[in-house]
């Protein structure tokens, strides 16, 4: 008889959970902000494959490729922006629908996994619309060879903006308004994209030897945006562009090295700032 209850009771929040995540889901492809994002990375993305089959004297593999290395660079970009943006308005105190899930006989943690999955959800499927869109570009015109790495460049892409997800949902639950989230979680993408390379080359520069060794790793890994653009680019073959420092890193990349650390920081960065973000919505009060 517990175990009946117990396995009703199970059921009943997994219910409650996807119910969530749905509304969830309709709420943000409703926002004017997604579907700006989904329709300009969509548009982007099948400009970008459309230019790489129309060039010619590529230093690159025709077809999924030189597609891949193109969208890669896009990806990393507009992905995790959306990712922070996304999960710091949404869970900004203002947000009114928060307070009308709580007042239901809902767990908070039920209410804080089926909003996030439901965010999750869209993140990725703005990334698989986009990207898969210009996929089949390329498929219906230059054949299916190198296929396998542009499916690593999705998963990547996505898995990133999963990433920056999580983290601007912390920013949003630890901001007092959606405003202010918000503005804090451009910030955070500006210094992950734009300023963190000049600063680990700086450092590079006067700290390091001059080679790729664990120092570039430990950079790489402290921020999921480059780690994974490097891990992607050797994955392609695009670090050949590089010369030397592109095989030395592909040797930091080579079986049990930096592609563990990498990977591992990856997950790191998607399961720690939600846990904060779960620890401090069980207390905050609304």
């Amino acid at each position: 008889m517990r175990f009946s209850e117990g396995g009703h009771h199970m059921r009943g929040r997994v219910d409650a959970l996807l119910v969530i995540a749905e509304a969830e889901v309709r709420a943000a492809i409703a926002a004017r902000v997604v579907q700006v994002f989904g329709g300009l990375f969509a548009v982007l993305a099948i400009a970008i494959a459309v230019a790489g089959l129309g060039a010619s004297g590529q230093l690159l593999v025709q077809g999924f490729t030189r597609t891949g290395v193109s969208l890669l660079m896009l990806s990393l970009y507009l992905l995790p922006l959306l990712g922070l943006v996304t999960g710091a308005g949404a869970f900004g105190t203002e947000h009114g629908g928060t307070e009308l899930l709580l007042a239901q006989p809902i767990s908070r943690s039920t209410v804080f996994l089926g909003r996030s999955l439901g965010l999750a959800v869209v993140i990725a499927s703005v990334g698989m619309t986009g990207l898969g869109a210009a996929g089949a570009v390329v498929a219906a015109s230059a054949g299916t060879a190198g296929i396998a790495g542009y499916a690593a460049v999705m998963a990547g892409s996505i898995a990133v903006g999963i990433a920056a997800l999580a983290l601007g949902i912390l920013i949003g639950v630890v901001a007092r308004r959606r405003s202010a989230a918000v503005g804090i979680a451009l910030a955070v993408w500006f210094c992950l994209a734009v300023l963190y390379d000049f600063v680990a080359i700086a450092i590079l520069q006067f700290v390091g030897n001059g080679e790729p060794g664990p120092l570039l790793v430990g950079l790489l890994a402290a921020n999921p945006i480059d780690g994974i653009r490097a891990l992607l680019l050797t994955v392609l073959g695009a670090d050949v562009l590089l010369g030397p420092t592109g095989a030395s890193v592909e040797r930091l990349f080579g079986p049990g090295g930096g592609a563990a650390v990498i990977l591992a920081s990856l997950l790191l960065a998607l399961v720690g700032p939600l846990l904060a973000a779960r620890a401090l919505f069980g207390r905050r009060d609304f």
